[in-house]
């Protein structure tokens, strides 16, 4: 969908090291994956807490963002009655060209997993529904159409969205946040590096790329940026509730060099949008 898709190829993306469940309660038995081809549903956003209103209607789907204010559309098609593809048509101009051309050479293709009065869960896949997922999450049925094409509603989605936003907040509240960034450079720029956190890879930083990492348990962490075999570490004394920004670089030596630097808010803060 947009809101993994995209994010993405922006190079934005973001690790929860804690898993967060969230669950509708059914009043009518389950619907079924035919029943919401078409319908007004909403996403609700781990990046940045906004709200989305995708509006999907025969072959196409509109996608509102309540923080971004940009209006997404796609084209969809139906490949069997819980699958379907997502083709960019237009909204997204004024993003990179590299993006764009991205999104046009490629296509999202969305499996339907299970389906309830108040929502769906959906698994997201680049071109196939075999390639590895970039995305599983849940889209909360607004309303819906119903084979008569009545329009169905449900009055259950804004209460839906404000205990799921008070729990989410909940759980945010228990965690550390740590930004990550690299800056964009010409030297070294397609060099790609490895980051690890207590040994165990998280994310490959390419350039220009920013990510946010949530931690759940406080203490000593060890984060560590890999270039081959070269190596840079910091120490970070995780505690719940604080914000750090880690400037990533790697620096034009044979063999390339990596280098960790934990920096300032002010700094830091120039690369996120949306940062409370």
């Amino acid at each position: 969908m947009k809101t993994s898709f995209p994010e993405n190829l922006r190079l934005i993306g973001i690790i929860l090291s804690f898993g967060c469940s969230f669950h509708g309660i059914a009043q009518s038995p389950p619907l079924t994956a035919t029943d919401i081809k078409n319908g007004v549903f909403v996403y609700f956003s781990y990046r940045d807490g906004s709200k989305s209103t995708y509006t999907r209607n025969g072959d196409t789907q509109k996608e509102v963002n309540s923080v971004t204010r940009e209006n997404t559309l796609w084209d969809i098609q139906w490949i069997n009655d819980s699958t379907y593809s997502m083709q960019y048509n237009s909204g997204l101009e004024d993003h990179p060209k590299e993006e764009l051309n991205l999104l046009k050479k490629h296509k999202v293709v969305v499996q339907i997993l299970a389906v309830t009065d108040n929502y769906y869960i959906f698994r997201s896949s680049p071109d196939k529904a075999s390639n590895p997922a970039i995305l599983t999450d849940t889209l909360w049925i607004k309303q819906r159409r119903d084979p008569k094409n009545k329009v169905i509603g449900n009055p259950n989605i804004d209460s839906i969205l404000v205990t799921r936003r008070a729990a989410f907040d909940s759980a945010i509240s228990k965690t550390a946040t740590l930004y990550v960034f690299r800056p964009g450079k010409f030297a070294e720029g397609g060099q790609d590096c490895v980051l690890t956190i207590n040994d165990t890879p998280a994310v490959v930083i390419n350039n220009k790329a920013t990510f946010i990492i949530r931690f759940v348990k406080e203490g000593q962490t060890k984060i560590s940026e890999k270039v081959n075999k070269q190596e840079s570490v910091v120490m970070l004394d995780v505690k719940k509730g604080n914000k750090y920004f880690l400037r990533c670089e790697v620096l034009w030596r044979i063999p390339p060099k990596p280098i960790l630097t934990l920096v300032s808010a002010e700094e830091g803060r120039t690369y996120f949008d949306n940062i409370k």
